[in-house]
């Protein structure tokens, strides 16, 4: 995995707590992985085949091996940091890239996921979808369902968030097309937040409007770290006004 470090370069305080995977072959073990399981999240990592039998589809077979038992386990996310020469073959498997980059020893990583929710720009929804997501939320909008229907649909974008039949989570975007995007609504499950789907929301809005002067948004106190954590900042030394006939904020 890495044959240049010390074998202290890849222990983890935490290892003691994963589970670990591993095909033996005539009393040697070739192909490992590891995967560290909070709350209903797995990560994988230190995935490695021995270099002289790479190639062979080892490595498939214990990701998919770990994959499935994951699945049965009930994990609803699966995430990794994969070298950025490598996503091809983890696309294989159902991951998708996510915006989240970094570089360790001189190698470019992605961030990739494979999850049981899914993203979807389709329109194709109900009211009667619609309603428990704002309901639950405690949302003001929710008593006027009609007006919350049609304003959504007719967003410059909207971004849903389906587990099965589900609607689970939902952000719309408002814009001139050219220089300035508002989003004003997002929104997950209380049953399904802290899961990452927020972010996967926001990420694909943000990927539709990147390049826009200004990307607006109107942050919930105790939402303000998750929208610094994908890149907004506080709008300089303006005032946030309205005139607004909910009382949930």
């Amino acid at each position: 995995m890495w044959p240049d470090q010390p074998i202290d370069y890849v222990k983890l305080e935490e290892d003691h707590h994963g589970q670990h995977f591993g095909l033996i072959q005539e009393d040697k073990l070739i192909t490992v992985i590891s995967v560290f399981i909070k709350d209903d999240q797995a990560q994988f990592r230190k995935f490695a085949t021995e270099i002289s039998l790479q190639g062979k589809g080892l490595g498939s077979i214990l990701l998919q091996h770990a994959i499935s038992r994951l699945e049965k386990e009930g994990i609803h996310r699966i995430w990794c940091n994969a070298r950025a020469d490598k996503t091809a073959f983890y696309e294989k498997f159902g991951f998708q890239r996510t915006l989240q980059t970094f570089v360790k020893g001189g190698i470019d990583y992605v961030i990739m996921e494979k999850t049981t929710v899914q993203i979807s720009e389709n329109r194709n929804f109900t009211i009667e979808d619609l309603l428990p997501l704002y309901q639950k939320n405690q949302w003001s909008s929710a008593n006027m369902p009609d007006v919350l229907y049609n304003g959504l649909t007719h967003s410059d974008s909207l971004v849903t968030a389906w587990e099965n039949d589900q609607l689970v989570g939902l952000g719309n975007a408002i814009s001139d097309g050219y220089l300035v995007v508002y989003f004003p609504h997002l929104l997950v499950l209380p049953s399904h937040q802290c899961k990452g789907i927020g972010r996967k929301i926001m990420e694909r809005m943000l990927e539709k409007y990147a390049g826009f002067h200004m990307q607006m948004l109107t942050a919930e106190v105790d939402a303000v770290s998750f929208y610094e954590k994908i890149g907004f900042e506080h709008a300089g030394k303006t005032v946030p006004m309205w005139k607004y006939e909910g009382k949930e904020h």
